[in-house]
Protein backbone atom coordinates (compact mmCIF):
# COMPACT_ATOMS: atom_id res chain seq x y z
CA UNK A 1 0.00 0.00 0.00
CA UNK A 2 3.48 2.06 0.53
CA UNK A 3 4.28 1.25 -2.19
CA UNK A 4 1.28 2.66 -4.24
CA UNK A 5 0.55 5.75 -2.55
CA UNK A 6 3.85 6.42 -3.54
CA UNK A 7 3.75 5.36 -7.32
CA UNK A 8 0.50 7.68 -7.31
CA UNK A 9 2.30 10.41 -5.85
CA UNK A 10 5.42 10.48 -8.49
CA UNK A 11 2.52 10.37 -10.79
CA UNK A 12 0.70 13.29 -10.08
CA UNK A 13 3.93 15.63 -8.89
CA UNK A 14 5.70 14.48 -12.78
CA UNK A 15 2.07 14.83 -14.60
CA UNK A 16 1.96 18.41 -12.92
CA UNK A 17 5.65 18.98 -13.93
CA UNK A 18 4.31 17.87 -17.64
CA UNK A 19 1.19 20.18 -17.71
CA UNK A 20 3.30 23.15 -16.35
CA UNK A 21 6.25 22.84 -18.78
CA UNK A 22 5.86 25.02 -22.22
CA UNK A 23 5.70 22.74 -25.67
CA UNK A 24 8.52 24.27 -27.83
CA UNK A 25 11.99 23.09 -29.59
CA UNK A 26 13.95 23.89 -26.23
CA UNK A 27 11.55 21.60 -24.06
CA UNK A 28 11.20 18.62 -26.48
CA UNK A 29 14.26 16.80 -24.70
CA UNK A 30 12.74 17.45 -21.38
CA UNK A 31 9.14 16.66 -22.30
CA UNK A 32 9.90 13.67 -23.64
CA UNK A 33 11.85 12.32 -20.60
CA UNK A 34 8.72 13.19 -18.76
CA UNK A 35 6.60 11.58 -21.17
CA UNK A 36 9.48 8.25 -20.43
CA UNK A 37 9.11 8.71 -16.66
CA UNK A 38 5.16 9.08 -16.28
CA UNK A 39 5.00 5.60 -18.69
CA UNK A 40 7.20 3.94 -16.56
CA UNK A 41 5.43 4.59 -13.35
CA UNK A 42 2.05 3.41 -14.93
CA UNK A 43 3.49 0.50 -16.08
CA UNK A 44 4.73 -0.41 -12.25
CA UNK A 45 1.44 0.69 -11.14
CA UNK A 46 -0.42 -1.53 -13.94
CA UNK A 47 1.94 -4.61 -13.19
CA UNK A 48 0.84 -4.35 -8.77
CA UNK A 49 -2.94 -4.06 -9.72
CA UNK A 50 -2.11 -7.38 -11.69
CA UNK A 51 -0.36 -9.10 -8.99
CA UNK A 52 -2.95 -8.14 -6.56
CA UNK A 53 -5.44 -9.53 -9.00
CA UNK A 54 -7.86 -6.41 -8.49
CA UNK A 55 -10.56 -6.35 -11.79
CA UNK A 56 -13.91 -7.86 -12.91
CA UNK A 57 -13.43 -11.58 -13.61
CA UNK A 58 -14.92 -12.15 -17.08
CA UNK A 59 -14.25 -15.24 -18.66
CA UNK A 60 -14.00 -15.28 -22.97
CA UNK A 61 -16.46 -16.98 -24.85
CA UNK A 62 -17.47 -17.08 -28.41
CA UNK A 63 -15.61 -16.37 -32.00
CA UNK A 64 -14.58 -12.46 -30.50
CA UNK A 65 -15.08 -10.08 -27.73
CA UNK A 66 -16.52 -6.70 -28.54
CA UNK A 67 -16.56 -4.07 -25.01
CA UNK A 68 -19.19 -1.51 -24.77
CA UNK A 69 -17.35 1.48 -23.52
CA UNK A 70 -18.99 4.98 -22.96
CA UNK A 71 -19.72 7.49 -20.34
CA UNK A 72 -22.35 6.81 -18.22
CA UNK A 73 -26.40 7.40 -19.45
CA UNK A 74 -25.01 7.28 -23.14
CA UNK A 75 -27.35 3.83 -24.18
CA UNK A 76 -24.86 0.77 -23.38
CA UNK A 77 -27.66 -1.22 -21.54
CA UNK A 78 -30.01 -0.55 -24.14
CA UNK A 79 -27.42 -1.82 -26.69
CA UNK A 80 -26.72 -4.62 -25.22
CA UNK A 81 -30.27 -5.47 -25.58
CA UNK A 82 -30.54 -4.43 -28.72
CA UNK A 83 -27.64 -6.32 -30.23
CA UNK A 84 -27.75 -9.77 -27.62
CA UNK A 85 -31.84 -9.33 -26.50
CA UNK A 86 -29.96 -9.53 -22.70
CA UNK A 87 -32.05 -6.82 -20.69
CA UNK A 88 -29.37 -5.72 -18.55
CA UNK A 89 -30.53 -2.68 -15.87
CA UNK A 90 -31.98 0.17 -18.03
CA UNK A 91 -32.91 3.47 -16.99
CA UNK A 92 -32.76 7.38 -17.43
CA UNK A 93 -30.14 8.08 -15.07
CA UNK A 94 -26.74 7.36 -15.02
CA UNK A 95 -24.56 4.56 -12.88
CA UNK A 96 -27.10 2.04 -14.08
CA UNK A 97 -24.91 -0.70 -14.74
CA UNK A 98 -22.65 -1.45 -11.95
CA UNK A 99 -21.06 -4.90 -12.95
CA UNK A 100 -20.17 -6.28 -16.51
CA UNK A 101 -23.08 -7.47 -18.57
CA UNK A 102 -22.43 -10.39 -20.72
CA UNK A 103 -24.79 -11.26 -23.89
CA UNK A 104 -23.94 -12.86 -27.03
CA UNK A 105 -24.44 -11.60 -30.51
CA UNK A 106 -25.22 -14.47 -33.13
CA UNK A 107 -24.48 -12.94 -36.52
CA UNK A 108 -24.06 -14.86 -40.03
CA UNK A 109 -22.57 -18.22 -38.60
CA UNK A 110 -20.21 -15.90 -35.69
CA UNK A 111 -20.75 -16.18 -31.94
CA UNK A 112 -19.47 -12.76 -30.58
CA UNK A 113 -19.75 -11.99 -26.79
CA UNK A 114 -20.75 -8.46 -25.94
CA UNK A 115 -19.69 -7.09 -23.11
CA UNK A 116 -21.74 -4.06 -21.46
CA UNK A 117 -19.70 -1.95 -19.32
CA UNK A 118 -19.67 0.27 -16.15
CA UNK A 119 -19.67 4.18 -17.55
CA UNK A 120 -16.21 5.76 -17.74
CA UNK A 121 -16.09 9.10 -15.74
CA UNK A 122 -13.86 12.03 -16.77
CA UNK A 123 -10.17 11.14 -14.92
CA UNK A 124 -10.75 7.89 -15.35
CA UNK A 125 -7.23 7.28 -15.89
CA UNK A 126 -6.30 8.39 -12.32
CA UNK A 127 -8.63 5.64 -11.07
CA UNK A 128 -11.68 7.38 -10.58
CA UNK A 129 -14.84 5.62 -10.92
CA UNK A 130 -13.44 2.08 -10.84
CA UNK A 131 -12.09 2.74 -14.33
CA UNK A 132 -8.17 0.50 -13.30
CA UNK A 133 -10.96 -2.70 -13.37
CA UNK A 134 -13.00 -1.27 -16.67
CA UNK A 135 -9.35 -1.46 -18.43
CA UNK A 136 -8.97 -5.31 -17.32
CA UNK A 137 -11.61 -6.28 -18.90
CA UNK A 138 -11.07 -3.79 -22.08
CA UNK A 139 -7.45 -5.30 -22.55
CA UNK A 140 -8.99 -8.84 -23.20
CA UNK A 141 -11.14 -7.50 -26.34
CA UNK A 142 -10.72 -8.10 -29.82
CA UNK A 143 -12.84 -5.02 -30.60
CA UNK A 144 -14.11 -1.75 -28.65
CA UNK A 145 -17.25 -0.27 -29.51
CA UNK A 146 -17.47 3.65 -28.35
CA UNK A 147 -21.04 4.44 -27.44
CA UNK A 148 -22.08 8.30 -27.36
CA UNK A 149 -25.39 10.24 -26.81
CA UNK A 150 -25.46 12.50 -29.84
CA UNK A 151 -26.93 15.41 -27.66
CA UNK A 152 -23.78 15.20 -25.92
CA UNK A 153 -20.91 13.72 -28.22
CA UNK A 154 -18.42 16.39 -27.69
CA UNK A 155 -17.93 13.31 -24.69
CA UNK A 156 -16.47 11.25 -27.35
CA UNK A 157 -13.46 13.18 -27.85
CA UNK A 158 -13.03 13.03 -24.09
CA UNK A 159 -13.67 9.14 -23.79
CA UNK A 160 -11.01 8.91 -26.38
CA UNK A 161 -8.71 10.71 -24.34
CA UNK A 162 -9.00 8.75 -21.13
CA UNK A 163 -9.11 4.90 -23.22
CA UNK A 164 -5.57 6.62 -24.63
CA UNK A 165 -3.95 7.67 -21.04
CA UNK A 166 -5.34 3.71 -19.99
CA UNK A 167 -2.92 2.65 -22.35
CA UNK A 168 -5.01 1.58 -25.12
CA UNK A 169 -4.46 2.52 -28.41
CA UNK A 170 -7.64 2.73 -31.13
CA UNK A 171 -6.96 1.27 -34.88
CA UNK A 172 -3.63 1.14 -34.50
CA UNK A 173 -0.69 -1.45 -34.64
CA UNK A 174 2.11 -2.19 -32.63
CA UNK A 175 5.26 -0.04 -34.19
CA UNK A 176 7.94 -1.96 -35.58
CA UNK A 177 10.74 -2.01 -33.57
CA UNK A 178 13.38 -4.34 -32.81
CA UNK A 179 15.68 -3.84 -29.50
CA UNK A 180 18.69 -5.95 -28.79
CA UNK A 181 20.44 -5.52 -25.22
CA UNK A 182 24.00 -5.46 -24.78
CA UNK A 183 25.80 -5.32 -21.78
CA UNK A 184 28.90 -2.87 -22.90
CA UNK A 185 28.93 -0.27 -25.42
CA UNK A 186 26.20 2.32 -25.56
CA UNK A 187 23.01 2.21 -28.24
CA UNK A 188 23.35 2.02 -31.73
CA UNK A 189 20.90 3.62 -33.89
CA UNK A 190 19.48 2.36 -37.13
CA UNK A 191 16.90 4.40 -38.19
CA UNK A 192 17.55 3.24 -42.42
CA UNK A 193 16.02 6.20 -43.79
CA UNK A 194 13.04 6.93 -41.76
CA UNK A 195 11.75 9.40 -39.29
CA UNK A 196 12.87 9.07 -35.92
CA UNK A 197 13.23 11.21 -32.55
CA UNK A 198 16.85 12.39 -32.45
CA UNK A 199 19.62 10.35 -30.53
CA UNK A 200 19.45 11.92 -27.71
CA UNK A 201 15.89 11.64 -27.14
CA UNK A 202 16.16 8.16 -28.31
CA UNK A 203 18.92 7.29 -25.41
CA UNK A 204 17.25 9.22 -22.70
CA UNK A 205 13.74 7.82 -23.33
CA UNK A 206 15.97 4.18 -23.34
CA UNK A 207 17.69 5.12 -20.16
CA UNK A 208 14.41 5.58 -18.41
CA UNK A 209 13.68 2.09 -19.09
CA UNK A 210 16.72 1.32 -17.50
CA UNK A 211 18.36 0.30 -21.68
CA UNK A 212 21.61 1.83 -21.95
CA UNK A 213 23.84 -0.67 -24.55
CA UNK A 214 22.80 -2.31 -27.51
CA UNK A 215 21.15 -1.84 -30.52
CA UNK A 216 17.52 -0.15 -31.30
CA UNK A 217 15.97 -0.46 -35.12
CA UNK A 218 13.47 1.31 -36.60
CA UNK A 219 11.43 -0.24 -39.30
CA UNK A 220 9.00 2.39 -39.81
CA UNK A 221 8.79 6.48 -39.08
CA UNK A 222 8.48 6.76 -35.15
CA UNK A 223 7.18 9.14 -33.07
CA UNK A 224 9.01 9.83 -29.45
CA UNK A 225 4.98 8.68 -28.25
CA UNK A 226 5.71 5.75 -30.04
CA UNK A 227 8.89 4.68 -28.80
CA UNK A 228 7.76 5.10 -25.43
CA UNK A 229 4.37 3.30 -25.41
CA UNK A 230 6.99 0.02 -27.68
CA UNK A 231 9.66 -0.15 -24.43
CA UNK A 232 6.94 0.57 -21.99
CA UNK A 233 5.49 -2.61 -23.30
CA UNK A 234 2.35 -1.57 -21.20
CA UNK A 235 -0.31 -1.07 -23.88
CA UNK A 236 -3.06 -2.54 -25.86
CA UNK A 237 -3.86 -2.32 -29.48
CA UNK A 238 -7.52 -2.89 -30.78
CA UNK A 239 -10.25 -1.90 -33.40
CA UNK A 240 -12.63 0.47 -32.68
CA UNK A 241 -15.60 2.39 -34.16
CA UNK A 242 -18.56 4.72 -32.33
CA UNK A 243 -22.19 3.68 -32.07
CA UNK A 244 -23.48 7.10 -32.36
CA UNK A 245 -26.79 6.48 -30.49
CA UNK A 246 -30.09 8.59 -29.85
CA UNK A 247 -30.47 9.35 -33.46
CA UNK A 248 -34.10 9.21 -32.85
CA UNK A 249 -33.77 12.41 -30.94
CA UNK A 250 -32.13 14.56 -33.52
CA UNK A 251 -32.60 15.68 -37.34
CA UNK A 252 -30.50 14.02 -40.19
CA UNK A 253 -28.56 17.17 -40.71
CA UNK A 254 -26.95 16.82 -37.26
CA UNK A 255 -26.74 13.46 -37.32
CA UNK A 256 -24.86 13.80 -40.67
CA UNK A 257 -22.96 16.72 -39.36
CA UNK A 258 -22.00 15.05 -35.87
CA UNK A 259 -21.07 11.38 -37.86
CA UNK A 260 -18.58 13.69 -39.98
CA UNK A 261 -17.04 15.69 -37.16
CA UNK A 262 -16.31 12.31 -34.97
CA UNK A 263 -14.85 10.36 -38.23
CA UNK A 264 -12.36 13.59 -39.18
CA UNK A 265 -11.26 14.21 -35.25
CA UNK A 266 -10.93 10.21 -34.46
CA UNK A 267 -10.20 8.56 -37.11
CA UNK A 268 -12.85 6.28 -36.31
CA UNK A 269 -16.25 4.38 -38.14
CA UNK A 270 -19.11 6.20 -37.48
CA UNK A 271 -22.51 3.78 -37.18
CA UNK A 272 -25.64 6.10 -36.77
CA UNK A 273 -27.94 4.17 -34.67
CA UNK A 274 -30.76 4.26 -32.16
CA UNK A 275 -30.85 1.36 -29.64
CA UNK A 276 -34.21 2.45 -28.24
CA UNK A 277 -35.86 2.37 -31.51
CA UNK A 278 -33.48 -0.64 -33.24
CA UNK A 279 -32.87 1.99 -35.99
CA UNK A 280 -29.72 0.40 -38.09
CA UNK A 281 -29.00 -1.78 -35.47
CA UNK A 282 -28.50 -4.64 -38.30
CA UNK A 283 -25.60 -2.12 -40.14
CA UNK A 284 -23.99 -2.04 -36.07
CA UNK A 285 -24.07 -5.62 -36.67
CA UNK A 286 -22.61 -6.10 -39.85
CA UNK A 287 -19.58 -3.53 -39.20
CA UNK A 288 -18.68 -5.14 -35.65
CA UNK A 289 -18.29 -8.33 -38.19
CA UNK A 290 -16.54 -6.99 -40.84
CA UNK A 291 -13.86 -5.23 -38.46
CA UNK A 292 -13.35 -8.32 -36.58
CA UNK A 293 -12.23 -10.11 -40.05
CA UNK A 294 -13.40 -13.58 -38.85
CA UNK A 295 -13.02 -16.07 -41.47
CA UNK A 296 -15.69 -18.77 -41.94
CA UNK A 297 -14.90 -22.55 -43.33
CA UNK A 298 -17.43 -24.81 -44.08
CA UNK A 299 -16.46 -28.60 -44.05
CA UNK A 300 -17.01 -30.65 -46.51
CA UNK A 301 -17.42 -34.84 -45.93
CA UNK A 302 -15.03 -35.98 -48.86
CA UNK A 303 -18.31 -37.91 -50.28
CA UNK A 304 -21.06 -35.17 -48.80
CA UNK A 305 -22.29 -31.61 -48.80
CA UNK A 306 -20.87 -28.76 -47.05
CA UNK A 307 -21.81 -28.18 -43.84
CA UNK A 308 -23.67 -24.51 -44.61
CA UNK A 309 -25.04 -24.62 -40.99
CA UNK A 310 -22.61 -24.82 -39.18
CA UNK A 311 -19.54 -23.26 -40.47
CA UNK A 312 -16.12 -23.21 -38.53
CA UNK A 313 -15.28 -19.72 -37.75
CA UNK A 314 -11.56 -18.53 -37.17
CA UNK A 315 -9.20 -15.66 -37.07
CA UNK A 316 -8.07 -13.83 -40.58
CA UNK A 317 -4.75 -15.46 -40.45
CA UNK A 318 -5.70 -19.05 -40.07
CA UNK A 319 -3.96 -22.23 -41.52
CA UNK A 320 -5.34 -25.89 -42.88
CA UNK A 321 -3.76 -26.56 -38.96
CA UNK A 322 -6.27 -23.74 -37.05
CA UNK A 323 -8.66 -25.46 -38.85
CA UNK A 324 -7.91 -28.96 -37.68
CA UNK A 325 -7.24 -27.78 -34.28
CA UNK A 326 -10.67 -26.10 -34.12
CA UNK A 327 -12.34 -29.56 -34.13
CA UNK A 328 -9.79 -31.28 -32.57
CA UNK A 329 -6.47 -30.90 -31.50
CA UNK A 330 -5.70 -34.18 -30.79
CA UNK A 331 -6.05 -34.98 -35.24
CA UNK A 332 -3.40 -32.50 -35.95
CA UNK A 333 -0.46 -34.83 -36.39
CA UNK A 334 -2.65 -37.24 -38.89
CA UNK A 335 -3.73 -34.37 -41.09
CA UNK A 336 -1.91 -34.87 -44.76
CA UNK A 337 -3.47 -32.05 -46.52
CA UNK A 338 -6.71 -30.29 -47.24
CA UNK A 339 -8.44 -29.84 -50.78
CA UNK A 340 -10.69 -26.29 -50.57
CA UNK A 341 -12.66 -24.66 -52.94
CA UNK A 342 -13.14 -21.32 -52.66
CA UNK A 343 -11.57 -17.09 -52.21
CA UNK A 344 -8.37 -19.04 -51.33
CA UNK A 345 -8.22 -21.52 -53.33
CA UNK A 346 -6.88 -21.00 -57.04
CA UNK A 347 -9.50 -23.64 -58.77
CA UNK A 348 -11.96 -25.69 -57.45
CA UNK A 349 -11.28 -28.82 -55.79
CA UNK A 350 -7.23 -27.49 -54.33
CA UNK A 351 -4.99 -29.71 -52.76
CA UNK A 352 -3.49 -27.55 -50.24
CA UNK A 353 -0.43 -28.39 -47.28
CA UNK A 354 -1.50 -27.98 -43.93
CA UNK A 355 0.10 -24.25 -43.90
CA UNK A 356 -2.18 -23.15 -46.58
CA UNK A 357 -4.17 -20.12 -45.55
CA UNK A 358 -7.92 -20.15 -45.74
CA UNK A 359 -10.31 -17.16 -46.65
CA UNK A 360 -14.09 -16.82 -45.13
CA UNK A 361 -16.27 -18.94 -47.18
CA UNK A 362 -14.07 -21.73 -48.36
CA UNK A 363 -15.23 -25.03 -48.48
CA UNK A 364 -12.85 -27.55 -46.83
CA UNK A 365 -12.38 -31.54 -46.57
CA UNK A 366 -9.85 -32.58 -44.60
CA UNK A 367 -7.84 -35.46 -45.62
CA UNK A 368 -6.21 -37.72 -42.52
CA UNK A 369 -3.81 -40.69 -42.71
Amino acid sequence: MADRKYEEAKLSELKKEYSKTKHNKATNKHLGILRAKIANIKREMESHSRRSGTGYSVRKSGNATVVLVGFPNAGKSSLLKALTGVDSKVADYAFTTLDVIPGMLEYSGAKIQILDLPGLIQGAHLGKGGSMKIASVIRIADFMLFVVDINSYQQVFQLADEIGLLNIRINRKRPRIRIEKGRIGGMNIEPNGHSVPTKDVIINILNEFKIFSGEIIFYEDTTEDMLIDFVADNCVYMKGAVALNKIDTAEDRKVEFVAREIKARTRMDVIPISAKTTSNIEDLKGSIFTALKLVRVYLKPKDGAPDFENPLVLDSGSTIVDVVRKINSKLISDTKYAYVSGPSARFSNQKVGVDHTVMDGDIVTLVFS
